[in-house]
């Protein structure tokens, strides 16, 4: 499967906590998102990406993952968002990949923008800690 990834998962420590496996970094392919502005969720250091007909967001896309990376990828994202299909424009072409696409009264954005290295300067210590704690939870719990 085919996802753009806007916000943290273009981290690639991020993603590879999430998934459990390193990505090479040929995987990611730079892609942009028309029709969406990217802004800093209310309260949280993560960022949403919303409608707006005149913005766009940069990201990459992601090919191949499989039907167990979706799941760890589903539930790190969680009940506030819904994987949708989008045209992004990768190399002058338009093709399509699913997003998680936030479910806007349950994830506010701000008015701050956000940016991966702004992020990856100020914010990853403190967020990577929070999701090391909340996967080895859930990897506690899952186990038979």
């Amino acid at each position: 499967m085919t996802f753009f990834f806007y916000g943290t998962l273009l981290d690639r420590d991020v993603i590879a906590m999430v998934l459990g496996h390193r990505l090479p970094p040929a995987a990611f392919i730079p892609a942009r998102l028309y029709g969406r502005s990217r802004w800093r969720v209310q309260g949280g250091s993560y960022p949403v990406a919303v409608e707006d007909r005149k913005g766009h967001v940069d990201g990459a896309i992601v090919r191949g993952l499989s039907a167990r990376d979706v799941a760890a990828l589903s539930a790190y994202e969680g009940p506030g968002y819904r994987v949708v299909v989008v045209g992004v424009v990768v190399a002058g072409r338009r093709v399509p990949a699913r997003v998680f696409d936030p479910i806007v009264s349950r994830l506010k954005p701000s008015r701050r923008s956000w940016d991966l290295v702004r992020w990856q300067r100020m914010d990853k210590r403190a967020f990577v800690a929070r999701i090391t704690e909340a996967l080895s939870a859930r990897r506690r719990y899952s186990r038979p």
